[in-house]
């Protein structure tokens, strides 16, 4: 598979293309937490994924996994691992021709003391030179994946939350 550029989730500013959503999660960041680092639990909620494979080191920077979007293999590599708090990565290699990087973060914040935590996921998506316009064509699809994604998550956690009646 081609190799892509690994950036930090700070290139993520500066990015040719930025995708940058939140939701506020009726939980506290830990609850959060165990479900994003749950690898194999996320076509659950961002749907737009087939399957999440974990690599031989799944947890902490440098860790791996490889994510299946429409037959599609992507590798990535943990770039930040923050506990609780903070999650981001970089796709590493793929058979996108027309992609040079994506990084991706995945922050948590909590908010009324503790009790929500708000999530914010970010996207900085660059095609290789000359194919930037195609790029942005194929990720604006992508991108409306992700305020759905953040819906279902906060409606997967917050239903297992709720007290048995």
């Amino acid at each position: 598979m081609p190799s892509h550029t690994v950036h930090p989730p700070e290139w993520i500013d500066s990015a040719p293309i930025v995708v940058d959503e939140s939701v506020v999660i009726q939980a506290p960041p830990s609850a959060v937490w165990a479900q994003v680092a749950d690898h194999r639990a996320w076509p659950k909620w961002f749907t737009a994924l087939d399957r999440v494979e974990p690599g031989a080191t799944p947890t902490g920077v440098g860790g791996t996994r490889r994510v299946i979007v429409s037959r599609i293999a992507l590798d990535e590599e943990f770039t930040v691992w923050d506990e609780d708090e903070h999650f981001a990565f970089a796709t590493t290699a793929s058979k996108l021709p027309i992609l040079n990087a994506i990084a991706e973060s995945v922050r948590l914040e909590p908010v009324d003391d503790g009790a929500a935590c708000r999530v914010t996921y970010r996207q900085g998506v660059q095609g290789r030179t000359g194919f930037g316009w195609a790029m942005k064509a194929a990720w604006s699809k992508a991108a409306k994946d992700i305020p759905t994604a953040l819906e279902q998550l906060k409606k997967l956690i917050e239903s297992s939350a709720e007290p048995a009646q």
